[in-house]
Parts: structure tokens; sequence; C-alpha cells
């Protein structure tokens, strides 16, 4: 008898895996086999080849951004519409609903709160779920920062668009309703709400093949390549921590030259 095919399970991919990868795949890369080695007590290396040459760019295709909507100020929230879901994980979420119009799914209360859609292998936590008077349940990210100016050019929130993308898809598989659209709240901490506005991504057909096209190519990423740049590197955990030797490269102990990228010696 032929012995059977044992299926490998799918790696798990998160929203912030999306917008880790779209920023540097070597920093996504770094990031899972830390937290490996954390939850298995041994080392855990990353796939990166030592002698990868560093890209210029990121890898990733960019998401669809027609339709999406700025608006400035606070998000609008009706008397009608209802709190559902909220992740109890998180610290300093700004309070969006008074008691009465909380109403919290009893499936994803602590320590229940993880979204899982195991046909694309995807896994995440919202800030929050909106149910409107429709019916139609919402996810909302909150980011403390001020609505960036140019949100619809280069230097604006590409990777909050992916966030509320995966997002949706979550929203979708938990609640067995497809949103329209997902939100990504900007509280203004530093300006005191000064710049504080929300932004309204479209989640529709497009999104979700962009979704499922960029999920496979994450895994089907053997290489996972660094892109050093001040912009990934200020904000790379990695980074921080001291174990990425192509942010240090960035910042003068490497080298360019004609034949491509020297990284420094370890």
């Amino acid at each position: 008898m032929a012995a059977q095919l044992q299926l490998q399970p799918l790696e798990h991919v998160t929203p912030h895996d999306l917008v880790t990868y779209s920023r540097c795949p070597h920093e996504m890369e770094l990031a899972h086999a830390h937290h490996l080695s954390v939850i298995t007590g041994r080392s855990v290396a990353a796939r990166t080849p030592l002698d990868v040459q560093p890209l210029r760019h990121s890898p990733l295709f960019t998401p669809p951004d027609r339709g999406v909507i700025v608006n400035d100020g606070r998000l609008d929230v009706a008397s009608d519409d209802y709190l559902v879901y909220e992740d109890d994980g998180e610290r300093d979420l700004p309070v969006l609903f008074g008691d009465t119009q909380v109403r919290l799914d009893a499936r994803y209360r602590s320590p229940h709160t993880t979204l899982i859609d195991t046909g694309m292998g995807l896994s995440g936590r919202p800030d929050f779920i909106i149910q409107r008077r429709s019916g139609e349940v919402v996810p909302v990210e909150y980011k403390s920062t001020h609505l960036f100016v140019g949100y619809h050019q280069s230097h604006g929130r590409a990777f909050d668009v992916i966030q509320a993308i995966a997002e949706c898809r979550l929203v979708h598989t938990a609640f067995g309703r497809r949103p329209s659209h997902g939100i990504v709240l900007y509280g203004d901490v530093a300006g005191e709400g000064e710049h504080e506005g929300w932004v309204q991504v479209p989640y529709g057909d497009a999104e979700e093949t962009w979704l499922r096209a960029a999920i496979a190519q994450i895994r089907s990423d053997g290489v996972r390549a660094p892109v050093p740049a001040e912009r990934n590197c200020a904000s790379c955990f990695p980074n921080r921590e001291g174990i990425c030797r192509y942010a240090a490269a960035r910042y003068g102990n490497g080298q360019r030259s004609s034949a491509g990228w020297t990284p420094p010696r370890t």
C-alpha cells in the first residue's frame, strides 16, 4: 500500500506580516525566526542565504487603491452602530462607543480573539469591528499617528491599505459577511488630535485577488531578501535588536561596489 502523502501546513501569515514583507522581506523572515526561537526554546535560523543581494525596492506589488476615501476629523459613529469585537490585547485604544453600544460577540472574546481564515492561512486581530445598522461588519485599525498629507501619493500610507484589506478578509471569514470596506483611524496623539482623521479602504474582488496573490508570493519566496533603506531600518525590530546584518551595512558598516553589495563581517 502506497504511503499517503503528508500535506504540509500553510505558512502562517498575518496582516502585520504582509505589511512587513512589503517593507522588507528579510525583516519579516527575521521576526518569524525570532518568534519561533522564543516559543520552541531553540535557535531557529532565518532562511535568507548569507550571500543574498539586497533589493533596492519592495518585491511586493502595490495593492489597489482606487476608491480610497480620506476623511478629516473624528470617525463618524452613529447611535445605531455597535462594537462587536475589540482586541483586548491592545493597550491605549480610543473609546469609540458608550456602554449601551457595546455588544461584543461571545465567539471572539478572550482568549479567542484571533480571527482565523484556515483556507487562506491568514490570521490576525483587528483593533475593532463595528456592526452598522444595515448589518454590515467593518474592521477598524487604529493608528496613534496623524492623518498623512498626500495619502494617495507615493509617500502615503500604502502599508495601512494592505492591513485594512487583510482585515476585511478576516472579518468576511469570521462573520460570514463580506465588508465593503475597512477603516484606518488616525488619532494624532502627538498633535492632540489636530490632524486626526480616518481612511475608508474599499474591499471587493480586486482587493481579494491582490491579497491572495500577495500571500502566495510570500510563501513562494525562499530568499526573503533585505531592502536596506533608512525609512525601513529606522523602525525595524531586528535592526533595533542588532540581529540584521544588512541594516548595519546600510548605516556604514558595509559598502556598495560595481559587483554589488558587500555585507559587514560578523
